[in-house]
């Protein structure tokens, strides 16, 4: 949707990569980050002639001072001579009941799902933010504005600003 709203004409192919190429529940920027890329850079090397690679990872970041995290997606988009973009989706504050289990080690999806009832998946489904919105706002738009963001630099009319 992101590649579209931003005028490039794709063929999008979903893929699911390893389950370990990202820690289950990534936090700190760097592994957010770092989990980006990496999906990106997977799935430019799986889907045959690719032009783009993608790679869309949330997590949550630490502010001192707080005891909630900051739940925020992050989309890298990885060209086939290695150039990679970066964009972030707007963050929210994780609910402290919730940050308390995730740094114990429980994966946020689970404690999510549990806390809402105990449907399954919710963080594939709808997210976070779509519990806690009632989904005026959910994964899907926090993901597409991720991809746009990281899309920036590539837009014909910016590609001046963003050479190497």
């Amino acid at each position: 949707m992101a590649f579209r709203l931003a005028g490039f004409r794709a063929n999008v192919v979903s893929i699911e990569p390893p389950g370990d190429i990202t820690p289950p529940e990534p936090i700190g920027l760097d592994e957010i980050i770092n989990g980006a890329v990496r999906r990106s850079q997977y799935a430019i090397n799986v889907v045959r002639n690719a032009e783009f690679g993608v790679g869309i990872e949330a997590g949550i970041i630490r502010v001192k001072g707080f005891e909630e995290g900051i739940d925020v997606t992050i989309a890298a988009v990885i060209d086939g001579s290695g150039k990679v973009t970066l964009g972030f989706s707007p963050g929210f504050m994780v609910p402290r009941k919730f940050m308390n289990e995730v740094l114990q080690g429980v994966e946020l999806n689970d404690v999510v799902s549990r806390y809402y009832g105990g449907e399954p998946n919710i963080g594939r489904k709808y997210g976070l933010i779509g519990a806690l919105t009632r989904r005026f706002i959910d994964r899907v738009i926090l993901n597409t504005e991720a991809v746009y963001m990281a899309l920036i630099p590539r837009l014909p009319w910016n590609a001046e600003l963003f050479r190497d």
